[in-house]
């Protein structure tokens, strides 16, 4: 039978109302990050700063992306509501240092003592991030996850998809630039879907969410 009016009607209805789900589905995501943008707010002291790295340049330079992350976490240690830093982040390639290492140099040049420093160096995505640091802080009550605002929620979204029970969030304190900052944003909200369409329902995910506005 061939297709008729009837049909191409029905067939853009179901478009518009899969193309609506979609929007507001990432819509939603969108809030979810921006109103993770002021981190959980932690009660300081506490004993570990888990640092997510950036990309590194040409001679093992540091990114802005980097040297934010890092003057924060300089930032609480040097406030003493800090006690350890942990770097996590590997090698672009083999030519370079790991993040890590590029963030160790960071941090001992905004007054971070190095025997306060553990490395994590193997990881490259946020996932291993997470997963590699684990071993480095087995003997941490209470963490703090640093990085830009813009990573936070996807941060917590995977610490407890890897059942983290006692990790908290805090913001760098300078921000990108309004462009790069509203590209970050887009890519985290479809690593966000990404994430919760492999093992968690998106109603499952936003359920087992705690908004911070």
């Amino acid at each position: 039978m061939l297709p008729n009016a009837s049909h191409f009607r029905l067939l853009m209805r179901f478009s518009s109302i899969a193309i609506l789900f979609v929007s507001f589905v990432f819509c939603a995501v969108l809030l979810r990050i921006v109103t993770q943008f002021n981190g959980s707010h932690p009660q300081y002291p506490v004993e570990c700063g888990l640092v997510f790295g950036a990309a590194v340049g040409k001679g093992s330079t540091p990114s802005a992306a980097l040297t934010r992350r890092v003057e924060k976490a300089a930032e609480l240690y040097n406030a003493k509501y800090i006690k350890t830093l942990i770097f996590s982040g590997g090698k672009g390639s083999e030519w370079q240092e790991s993040e890590a290492a590029v963030m160790r140099k960071v941090a001992m040049l905004n007054g971070v003592d190095p025997d306060d420093i553990v490395l994590e160096e193997e990881s490259t995505s946020t996932w291993e991030n997470l997963e590699f640091s684990k071993s480095k802080v087995y003997e941490c009550t209470a963490i703090v996850a640093i990085s830009d605002r813009y990573h936070l929620a996807r941060i917590l979204q995977l610490a407890k998809k890897q059942n983290w029970i006692n990790i908290e969030s805090a913001p760098a304190r300078r921000m990108p630039s309004p462009i790069v900052e509203v590209k970050s944003v887009l890519r985290e909200a479809v690593g966000i879907i990404y994430y919760a369409l492999n093992g968690d329902s998106l109603i499952d995910y936003w359920e087992n969410q705690k908004f911070a506005f």
